[in-house]
């Protein structure tokens, strides 16, 4: 992340935090970081990991969709850099937002997905809000939507209902990488790492 997100990021947590009546001591403990870590991502001195974010937003009981949404603005051109987006990789799956639109009428979100060998996206149960595209760039996945397998290979693309449960696994020898889009955005991959700790 650029010093200038880093900063913004820093200035709402310790502003949300101190709102709230809460001093760096209790959130570092419930975040299961030292204080010295929360208070230099308060400062914007370090790069923070999304599980780290996630855990001081539960740690806040602020949902971590609100602080993106918050970081968002309304200018007509946003370039996000190599280096500079939010990324997330947890058990052989990773998730780099490349693009993220939550207000206005047209809102939703680009990122890329990667999937190693043997490999699979947590499983949507209960499916959520919205339609998904997508675009296979190598590789080949098992999409199954409902119950149904839909074998999927470089260069093709699809669509569906987010609703419907759904799970992304790949089961070649090969790493899996595609181009996604939600509309609306949804954030369930930032959480991905936390569902399946609770789940051992």
């Amino acid at each position: 992340m650029n010093k200038v997100l880093l900063n913004q990021i820093g200035r709402m947590l310790k502003i949300y935090r101190e709102k709230t009546g809460r001093n760096q001591g209790e959130i570092a403990t419930q975040a299961g970081i030292s204080i010295s870590m929360l208070s230099q991502i308060e400062r914007g001195m370090v790069s923070p990991s999304i599980d780290t974010l996630v855990m001081v937003c539960q740690a806040l009981d602020l949902d971590p969709a609100d602080l993106f949404k918050k970081l968002s603005n309304d200018r007509q051109v946003r370039i996000h850099h190599h280096g500079e987006r939010l990324t997330m990789l947890n058990d052989g799956v990773g998730y780099e937002q490349l693009m993220s639109i939550s207000r206005g009428v047209y809102q939703m979100e680009l990122f890329l997905l990667v999937i190693a060998p043997g490999h699979k996206t947590t499983l949507s149960g209960k499916g959520h809000e919205g339609v998904e595209i997508g675009y296979v760039l190598e590789g080949s996945a098992i999409l199954n939507i409902g119950g149904i397998d839909y074998p999927l290979r470089e260069g093709d693309s699809m669509s569906f209902s987010s609703h419907l449960p759904h799970q992304l696994s790949n089961q070649g020898t090969v790493t899996f990488k595609s181009v996604w889009s939600i509309s609306p955005p949804h954030v369930d991959y930032l959480h991905t790492g936390e569902k399946e700790k609770k789940s051992d």
